[in-house]
């Protein structure tokens, strides 16, 4: 089981002071002494939600700066907000910085207001998607594509800089049954969670990924799978739970969209209607569904059953998200429970290798 770190920060997106990024490059930096797979940053615009990150090939090109070895992917990209043109410019650009070392996850897109970038688009944004993933792919490869320029007239277009991968590693971020199958379809990896579902079923959806990997020449186990989990990893369990609990349900609270889903997936409600009062007992209410096999928070000897169910379920990686509202201090001490609990589970293959031999 490979381990990487997630960001979607819910703070700083309003704020005007320095050291905005400090998390986001110490603990990269850690992640890439340590042995870790890759790190992911998101695209977000116009709130404080998430706000820090409006551009990860803007952030990528920095965190090429001050690693060495680490993935370094999108997460996601919201590709109908752009011209696939420009991102393959932009990530050949980090490719090259890195040495070879960008991937991206690309997604269609869902909040209304991200979309004054291109509000023509909203309507057909996920037909757009997967239109728009063939255009880069090409691109990345050499080929040209064909424009239009100002007058109507159609040029064709080559990427530069060349990138140093001969390939583009490109992740669909999947909820749904048919996203997963399209994924497989075009031999893409999937970036998923568990937020909106449990394991089980996430499961069912990596097994029909990997038949339809299979179903259009695609070698089924060269798909990767990751499932993105809130991650805090410390010495003792009660003083983990304790401690992620308010910042976690401020985090629920904050993503309105997520909290709502979750609270429907067990009741009819209308939360229009609900108190404040009302509000709070659902948050907390929230939180022990999702504290209960939806995320990594414990200790490494309590959170290693649930890597083992990921690793049986099918998934490859496991994404962290570390940053939903915990101080610096704590969360750069949590990455080293993180890092033992990502050791053990390298033992635990290496014991099962030697095992099955």
């Amino acid at each position: 089981m490979k381990f990487s770190l997630f960001y979607f920060s819910d703070k700083d997106g309003s704020s005007a002071k320095d050291q905005k990024y400090k998390l986001l490059l110490e603990s990269a930096k850690f992640a890439d002494k340590n042995g870790f797979n890759a790190v992911w940053t998101p695209e977000r615009h116009f709130q404080p939600f998430g706000g820090l990150y409006p551009s990860p090939s803007i952030l990528s090109a920095a965190l090429a700066m001050v690693t060495e070895r680490i993935q370094l992917r999108a997460g996601s990209v919201v590709l109908p907000l752009h011209n696939p043109i420009r991102v393959a410019e932009e990530w050949s650009v980090v490719d090259s910085l890195s040495k070879g070392r960008v991937g991206i996850a690309v997604a269609s897109g869902w909040h209304p207001d991200d979309f004054v970038l291109s509000p023509e688009k909203f309507d057909n944004r996920k037909e757009l998607m997967w239109s728009q993933i063939e255009v880069i792919q090409r691109l990345w490869k050499n080929e040209t594509v064909e424009a239009s320029d100002q007058s109507g007239n159609k040029v064709n277009i080559s990427l530069f800089p060349k990138p140093l991968q001969p390939n583009l590693p490109i992740w669909v971020t999947s909820q749904s049954t048919e996203s997963f199958v399209k994924a497989g379809k075009i031999g893409a990896n999937i970036l998923t969670s568990l937020l909106y579902g449990p394991l089980e079923e996430v499961e069912e959806k990596i097994l029909l990924y990997r038949q339809s990997l299979a179903q259009h020449g695609h070698d089924p186990k060269a798909g990767q799978v990751a499932v993105m989990l809130h991650t805090f990893v410390g010495q003792d369990y009660e003083f983990v739970k304790q401690k992620v609990k308010k910042p976690f349900i401020s985090y629920l609270k904050n993503h309105a969209g997520l909290f709502e889903s979750i609270i429907k997936r067990f009741y009819n409600v209308d939360l229009q209607t609900f108190t404040e009062e009302d509000i709070d007992s659902l948050m907390a209410f929230g939180f022990e569904r999702l504290f209960d096999g939806r995320v990594l928070i414990g200790t490494p000897e309590t959170c290693l059953p649930m890597v083992e169910r990921l690793k049986k379920a099918g998934v490859d990686e496991v994404a962290c998200l570390i940053d939903f509202g915990i101080d610096f201090d704590s969360l750069m001490a949590s990455l080293e429970y993180v890092n033992q609990l990502k050791n053990r589970c390298g033992v635990a293959n290496q014991s099962r290798a030697l095992l099955s031999r």
